[in-house]
């Protein structure tokens, strides 16, 4: 079976927060700057490949990542985010989150250096399925990941394949 993965869909993060969060006025912030405030991630899987990517980010900045708690959903993560004065979490530039405007969530983008969440898109070279077409023509047209060059991406993506691990 061969595989194909020609295509990237990197999306730089956002730090979503309710209007009494200490950072709800910032324009943009670091991944410093983020150091000391609660990141809320609940339902995250340990051992999954996201938890290692958090885990990575987490320590390369001091963060603190809170997974406690179960996911029920992106309602109820919005709707405790909106509430409170200290959760925060971090979703995708691309990512589409509907609330009510009563929450007044923020949506602030995190530069210097830029976290990127790397996605590819894997498919079977047999498979010829059209809208397997349409979305990869989709994805190749929208933006390639962040346009600064001030990008942090995990080692497991930086490091070339065979090259030993620190």
């Amino acid at each position: 079976m061969t595989l194909n993965a020609d295509v990237n869909a990197d999306d730089p993060h956002q730090l979503l927060v309710g209007p009494r969060h200490p950072l709800a006025s910032a324009h943009a912030v670091t991944p410093a700057q983020l150091a000391g405030h609660r990141i809320w991630m609940p339902g995250m899987a340990p051992g999954s490949e996201w938890a290692a990517y958090y885990d990575e980010l987490a320590a390369a900045f001091g963060l603190t990542i809170d997974v406690v708690g179960p996911a029920f959903g992106n309602e109820a993560l919005l709707a405790e985010i909106a509430d409170s004065a200290a959760l925060a979490t971090l979703v995708g530039e691309g990512s589409r989150y509907l609330w009510p405007d009563r929450y007044d969530l923020r949506r602030i983008p995190v530069q210097n250096p830029v976290p990127v969440y790397p996605m590819s898109l894997i498919w079977r070279a047999d498979n010829r399925h059209p809208a397997l077409t349409k979305l990869r023509h989709y994805l190749a047209s929208r933006p390639q990941g962040p346009g600064s060059p001030d990008v942090w991406l995990p080692k497991w993506v930086t490091q070339p394949a065979g090259s030993p691990r620190h």
